[in-house]
C-alpha cells in the first residue's frame, strides 16, 4: 500500500502523491528505503530531533539549526494544529490553496500577534490602526519581501547545508557539491565564450552590411547551446545520486543514467573541426581572440570538474561512469574550438615547441587561416 506509482521520480511529487493517498510512507525509488511523510510526523505532534526529510515542524527540535532551516506548516507540540492538519489530509484539502495560504501562517495572524519569520514562513504583522498587512515572503515559488513572483532565495541554506534532487541535505562542501558546483561554473564559463561569438558575428555583421545568418564560427555557437544544456543533464544527475549505478547495465539505469550518446556527438564535432584546421604537432599557449582564450579556461575548468566527478564514481559509486566520460570528452571539444574560433577570425596560433638545434622549447607564430 506504501508503493507509489512507478512513474513518478521527483520527491517532492513522491511525497505529494503519498500524502494525497493518505500515506503515513512511501518508498524513495533511489534508495529503497522508507520514507515517513508529513502525516506521520503530524500524527506524533512534534518534532523528533533527526532532521527528517518532511519535518513539518521545520527541524525545530534539531540541535545545531535555527528555526529558519526549513519551510514549517505547524508549531512542535501543538496539538490543536497538527490535529487540524491531519483532518484536512484525512479530508483531501491539505494542499488546498497551498502557494497562498500556509495554516502556520493563518493561524498567527488569527491571532493578532507580532512575529519573526518562523521556518521561513512569512512574518505577519498586525496592528491597531488596522493599516495594510505586510508580509514578507519565504522565498522560492512563494515570493519575496517585495514580489509574488518566484525569487532565487529561499533561506534554507543559510547554515551552511543545501538540498538534493532526492530530498537528502549535505554540508555545502560536501564532495558531491564540490562537483555539481564545478560543472556549474563550467556552464557559465560556455555561456560568456557563446555571449562572445554571437558579439563578434553581430559586429561583423554590421562592419560589411551583412544581413546572413549564417554564422561565420559555423555551427558552433548551436554546438555551444547544446553543450551547456548537456550540463544541466551532468548536473542534475549529480544531484540525483544512484547507489550502485556503476555496477547497472543500460536497461538497469534506465532514466538515472547519463546517455553515451552525447560523447560520441562530442567526437563527431572534434573531427568536423579538426579535418578543417592545420594538423597540430605541438603544444600550443592559450592565446588569440578573447573568445578563443576563454574556451581554453572553459577546458581548465572541464578538467577540474572531471576530477571533482571522479570519487563519485570511483568510490562513492553513485554517478554514471558514461557523465563522466562525457566530461572527459568535452575538455578535448573545447581545446579543439579554441583553435577553431582563432582559425574562423584569422588569429595566429602561437606553439611552444623545441627546435633541433636548441635545448628548451621555444614559441613559434603560426597562422591558422589566410583570413
Amino acid at each position: 500500500a506504501n508503493r507509489d506509482d512507478a512513474s513518478i521520480t521527483d520527491i517532492e511529487d513522491l511525497h505529494r502523491h503519498a500524502i494525497m493517498n493518505k500515506q503515513s510512507t512511501y518508498i524513495d525509488p533511489a534508495t529503497g528505503f522508507t520514507v515517513f511523510t508529513e502525516l506521520s510526523h503530524l500524527k506524533r505532534g512534534k518534532c523528533c530531533g533527526n532532521m527528517c526529510r518532511h519535518c513539518p515542524y521545520g527541524w525545530s527540535n534539531v540541535r545545531g539549526t535555527s528555526e529558519n532551516e526549513s519551510n514549517a506548516r505547524a508549531i512542535s507540540g501543538d496539538r490543536e494544529c497538527t490535529g487540524r492538519l491531519v483532518k484536512q489530509i484525512l479530508d483531501g484539502t491539505y494542499y488546498d490553496n497551498d502557494e497562498d495560504t500556509n495554516p502556520l501562517a493563518t493561524k498567527l495572524e488569527s491571532n493578532g500577534a507580532k512575529l519573526n519569520t518562523l521556518n521561513n514562513n512569512p512574518t505577519v504583522t498586525t496592528d491597531t490602526s488596522n493599516s495594510a498587512t505586510i508580509t514578507r515572503g519565504k522565498g522560492g515559488r512563494a515570493g519575496g519581501t517585495l514580489t509574488s513572483k518566484n525569487v532565487p532565495y529561499t533561506r534554507n541554506g543559510d547554515k551552511g547545508t543545501s538540498q538534493l534532487f532526492t530530498g537528502e541535505r549535505r554540508k555545502k562542501d560536501d564532495i558531491l557539491f564540490e562537483a555539481l558546483g564545478t560543472v556549474d561554473e563550467l556552464c557559465s564559463v560556455v555561456g560568456v565564450v557563446y555571449a562572445e561569438l554571437k558579439a563578434a558575428e553581430k559586429r561583423a555583421s554590421n562592419d560589411n552590411g551583412n544581413t546572413s545568418t549564417k554564422s561565420i564560427y559555423g555551427e558552433l555557437p548551436e554546438q555551444l547551446l547544446e553543450v551547456m544544456s548537456r550540463l544541466f543533464d551532468v548536473g542534475s544527475h549529480v544531484a540525483k545520486p544512484v547507489p550502485n549505478i556503476k555496477e547497472m547495465d543500460k536497461s538497469q539505469k534506465g532514466n538515472k543514467g547519463f546517455s553515451s550518446d552525447h560523447t560520441a556527438v562530442l567526437e563527431e564535432w572534434i573531427d568536423a573541426m579538426t579535418e578543417e584546421l592545420p594538423e597540430l604537432t605541438s603544444f600550443i599557449l592559450p592565446t588569440g581572440s578573447v573568445a578563443s582564450s576563454n574556451l581554453h579556461v572553459a577546458r581548465t575548468v572541464c578538467r577540474r570538474a572531471e576530477r571533482r566527478m571522479v570519487p563519485l564514481v570511483q568510490e562513492e559509486e553513485t554517478c554514471d561512469p558514461d557523465a563522466l566520460s562525457y566530461v572527459n570528452r568535452l575538455s578535448d571539444y573545447l581545446f579543439t574550438a579554441a583553435r577553431y574560433v582563432n582559425f574562423c577570425d584569422g588569429s595566429d596560433e602561437t606553439q611552444y615547441r623545441k627546435a633541433k638545434s636548441i635545448v628548451q622549447r621555444e614559441r613559434i607564430t603560426v597562422k591558422l587561416s589566410d583570413k
